[in-house]
């Protein structure tokens, strides 16, 4: 797990690391001068990393870039390898105005961020960048538009393994604290549904930020100021869970599969639960996978029956 630390706009990118997934996070291990800068009141933050763990993106305000601050990027050949020195991405990505909170899509030819450069809609917009393959330049950046941008400051995305959820955070109205998290989904290629506020449950009466999914999509980790030392913000997690009792009576049953079957073949997003909890926009096999497992765990007595 790749993360900040520091105070104001002196920070450092660490790395977080544990031998399996159910244990501990080992302390934080600043990624050291090759990668941070060794000038004081610079800001590192921002990370990112590819799917095959060899790119890291992120932003910062070191001298030599196009703007306040900028997108760079480090590889190494190996997970076992030190990272390289960072390349900023250049004046076709960056600008003259602040560009920061990169995100990588898993195939790597997505490149979301936020930046407060002209042609937005107000404020810090969510911008992207696509390319055909991972061996070719990127193409031209563009805005995303409302209804994902709005006229406060929409910044720090984050898309699901699937591609299918978007993850941001904005000042926008409708909020449960100064800045929330809200998410937009999408089916395939199609444009991004109107977003939706994540709910007081993940949002604070503070700043909530820096949304990231785990690579199976069953955990939600931010950063948030709901702490007892004022002033700082601390990592949290949430687990993300599908809805599976469909008719909200508290169980799991045979009612709840007969909705799921009466709505196989469509795009009934109740019933859309798989693979990912937010599901893939049909209604199929995966969905009922991931009913019976929970269904299983409800019931175990008539699963041992039917076995």
């Amino acid at each position: 797990m790749y993360i900040i630390s520091g105070s104001g706009h002196d920070n450092d990118l660490s790395v977080l690391k544990r031998d399996a997934k159910d244990n501990d996070w080992g302390p934080p291990e600043n990624l050291g001068r090759t990668v941070n800068s060794p000038s004081p009141g610079v800001d590192d933050s921002g990370p990112s990393i590819s799917a095959d763990g060899l790119t890291l993106y992120f932003h910062s305000n070191r001298t030599g870039g196009y703007g306040s601050w900028d997108i760079y990027m480090t590889t190494r050949a190996t997970k076992n390898d030190p990272w390289g020195p960072p390349v900023n991405l250049g004046a076709k990505v960056n600008s003259s105005s602040a560009d920061v909170g990169p995100w990588i899509s898993p195939d790597g030819l997505e490149l979301y961020f936020h930046s407060w450069r002209p042609g937005g809609y107000g404020g810090a917009d969510l911008w992207a960048v696509e390319r055909a393959t991972a061996d070719e330049p990127w193409g031209p950046v563009v805005n995303l538009g409302p209804p994902l941008n709005s006229a406060s400051d929409d910044g720090w995305p984050c898309v699901s393994p699937d591609g299918l959820v978007l993850l941001f955070c904005t000042y926008r109205a409708g909020g449960y604290g100064e800045e929330d998290i809200w998410m937009a989904r999408r089916t395939n290629s199609a444009p991004w549904q109107t977003p939706a506020n994540l709910g007081p449950k993940v949002n604070a009466f503070t700043y909530n930020d820096l949304s990231r999914i785990s690579p199976d999509g069953r955990t939600l980790y931010f950063w948030t100021g709901r702490t007892i030392d004022p002033g700082t913000n601390d990592n949290w997690q949430a687990p993300i869970l599908p809805i599976v009792d469909f008719n909200g009576d508290k169980k799991v049953d045979l009612v709840d599969l007969v909705l799921l079957i009466d709505h196989w073949g469509t795009n009934k997003t109740l019933c859309d639960i798989g693979p990912m909890p937010w599901g893939d926009g049909k209604v199929d096999i995966e969905d009922l996978k991931v009913f019976m497992t929970h269904w299983e765990k409800e019931n175990p007595a008539d699963s041992k029956d039917d076995r």
